[in-house]
């Protein structure tokens, strides 16, 4: 069968609308379906496991395929600005092009200027909205984490972000302890169990549990990679690499120039 049927077959819906239980992993920049790992379903324009990515806009795209063998969408696909806000979701996850911008501003730590440390929003209008990735620390565990929506909102609205008060939590992301696992739960606003990430020995799963709505399933997947580049880019890996490229003057120089302007960051 040729590999673009593959990917059609996972994106079919059943009566419902609604995408099925799957287990997702991230390979480089692909996220794949364990169940046909031959078949990338998303690209990631930038590895987001990767120290090394000094990028802080990052684009999400389903893996597009239009005749037998495996196909990617064209880097110059654009948004196209006319796309009515009432459009099909349907229509709108067959056209080329971008589903979502991962942004982690450069220097976040360190600016008052932007909404978040971490967030996404979504390239065209019609979608479900932005999504902010709030993490709560404390000193002895791991961060959890809320995923929350601004609704109907896309990389093209000022400001990216609801009031605190009009934002929806959509996913509620709870650390769990598991020997030798990096275990994550992702429940939704009533509870209800929507996925179980797992990363071992530097492989990341996500075991999606329930049916759901395909943009959902997209929103899902954006927030778990966006949850990714939290882990890597706080690592002490990371923060070594950041203080080692700081250490010249030049480097320092450099880094406070004015940012240069970059679709979705809030500059």
């Amino acid at each position: 069968m040729p590999k673009c049927l593959e990917t059609e077959s996972y994106f079919s819906d059943r009566e419902s609308g609604e995408k099925p239980p799957a287990s997702l992993c991230l390979s480089d920049q692909c996220v794949l379906d364990l169940g046909a790992p031959s078949t990338p379903l998303y690209r990631l324009s930038s590895d987001v496991t990767s120290i090394s990515n000094k990028e802080s806009s990052v684009t999400l795209e389903r893996v597009k395929c239009n005749q037998p063998g495996l196909e990617f969408g064209n880097e110059s696909d654009t948004v196209d600005e006319s796309i009515p806000s009432n459009e099909d979701y349907d229509d709108l996850k067959s056209r080329k092009g971008p589903l979502f911008y991962l942004a982690h501003p450069a220097n976040a730590q360190y600016r008052t200027d932007i909404p978040a440390k971490y967030y996404i929003t979504a390239a065209m209008p019609g979608m479900m909205g932005n999504i902010r990735l709030e993490p709560s620390t404390s000193r002895f565990q791991r961060p959890s984490f809320k995923a929350m929506l601004s609704h109907k909102r896309t990389a093209s609205d000022n400001p990216l972000f609801s009031e605190d008060a009009q934002q929806v939590l959509l996913f509620d992301i709870q650390p769990t302890w598991t020997a030798g696992r990096n275990c994550y739960k992702w429940n939704d606003l009533q509870g209800n169990r929507m996925a179980v990430e797992e990363t071992i020995a530097g492989q990341y799963k996500l075991i999606v549990t329930s049916w759901m709505e395909p943009e959902l399933r997209d929103a899902l997947v954006a927030s778990w990679l966006l949850r990714l580049w939290h882990d890597t880019a706080e690592s002490k890996q990371a923060k070594r690499a950041y203080f080692d490229s700081m250490a010249s003057t030049e480097a320092y120089q450099e880094s406070m120039n004015p940012y240069m302007p970059r679709q979705c960051i809030a500059m």
